[in-house]
């Protein structure tokens, strides 16, 4: 029977471009291997600005963004819901240079290599400003700082500025994909399906049948899987960052509602109007007007917000909403309480038109009847001092 280093050298399956085709002798304190992505092949990450980002996550606490201080990073676990006894066996990590990305994986082959690992990569968080992930901070940083404090290295990097992809993309994509794992945005927003890929589900037992029998072709599917993680953290980064520089451009109308939604809610007021606008005669239209005029009530610009109800109105959407705003408007605005019952007459007409199409919303129909009620006392209460001012005169 083979030994285990004869087993381990007869492993030739490596991935294309990969530096070593097989893990190196046991006197290496763990084993490491390195890819080159070129530049050309990231979709334009060298573009991307920290005003993008700021826009992607508007929760973002770094103060700068140099593509150059990125660390990409991807791990593989002996679990996929974290807890004491879950250890990162791999981990995978990208950083920009003149030569493009280059992806290395660490691997330690034997729990007695974690500290050594562990310790490589606490010194590498020290080159670089900021972190990219994909739900790295729920699951691979707080992770990997629990496993660094069992192993005594000082260095707390859930502390480090934080781009995390999943709820960015969430942010954006949600409303046309529902599901925003990392395999579904490959295929659907960057166009880069998966083929023979490793199911996430089957990759610690894989960690486990390599400790069992020392066959490092084991986990040549995970290092592929993760290299794979590692280069989409780039690409994703540069779209999520070239969807708020040029909405305009996407062709999905659902991103450019989400868009405009996140760029209105981070108080980039202007562009997320614009977005919105673009959709003016799409079937997002309803939504797109309501949040646009919900923008210009915010922002107390009240003509371009009342322009924004009649148009609604006009194209007969958003049910009663936009005649009960114009209501509140003209009593509470515009001082106009002939014009405010005349809206809130329409909404009640509206509301029991939709009815057999909807059904009867009873409390909608009791709010409407009291602004009603509210403003016709109102109206009263104008006649009589109108009355009274005549027969004084």
């Amino acid at each position: 029977m083979r030994s285990l280093r004869e087993r381990l050298m007869a492993v030739s399956s490596a991935a294309p471009g990969a530096r070593s085709s097989a893990p190196p002798p046991r006197k290496e304190p763990f084993f490491c291997r390195e890819h080159v992505v070129p530049l050309p092949d990231l979709d334009g990450i060298e573009q991307t600005t920290l005003d993008e980002v700021r826009a992607c996550d508007p929760l973002f606490v770094g103060t700068a963004w140099d593509v150059r201080k990125l660390l990409f990073l991807d791990t593989e676990t002996t679990g996929l819901s974290g807890g004491a006894g879950t250890l990162a066996f791999e981990i995978g990590v990208g950083f920009l240079t003149g030569d493009g990305m280059v992806i290395r994986q660490y691997v330690m082959r034997d729990y007695g290599e974690e500290a050594a690992m562990l310790a490589e990569i606490a010194q590498l968080f020290e080159r670089f400003d900021t972190v990219v992930s994909f739900n790295g901070k729920s699951f691979d940083l707080p992770l990997l700082e629990s496993r660094m404090v069992m192993n005594r290295i000082r260095l707390s990097v859930t502390r480090w500025p934080h781009l995390d992809l999943l709820h960015a993309a969430r942010r954006v994509y949600k409303l046309r994909l529902g599901r925003c794992n990392l395999s579904a945005l490959e295929e659907a927003v960057l166009g880069q399906p998966r083929g023979d890929d490793l199911p996430g589900a089957q990759v610690p037992q894989r960690y486990f049948d390599f400790l069992k029998t020392g066959e490092f072709a084991l986990l040549e599917d995970v290092l592929r899987h993760n290299l794979q993680d590692v280069r989409s953290l780039a690409v994703l980064t540069a779209h999520l960052c070239a969807a708020y520089r040029s909405p305009q451009q996407l062709t999905h109308e659902e991103d450019v509602y989400s868009v405009g939604r996140v760029l209105l809610r981070g108080g980039r007021t202007e562009q997320g109007r614009a977005c919105l606008k673009i959709l003016g005669h799409s079937t997002l239209s309803a939504q797109a007007h309501m949040h646009l005029a919900s923008s210009y009530k915010h922002t107390r610009e009240w003509e371009a917000a009342a322009d924004s109800w009649r148009e609604m109105i006009a194209r007969g959407e958003g049910g009663t909403w936009p005649y009960i705003e114009l209501a509140k408007y003209y009593e509470h605005i515009a001082k106009d309480i002939p014009q405010a019952l005349a809206c809130a007459r329409s909404a009640l007409r509206q509301a029991l038109g939709s009815a057999p199409l909807t059904g009867i919303n009873e409390m909608q129909l009791e709010m409407i009847r009291r602004r009603i009620a509210r403003l016709q006392e109102k109206q009263r209460r104008l006649d009589n001092q109108s009355g009274n001012g005549r027969k004084q005169s």
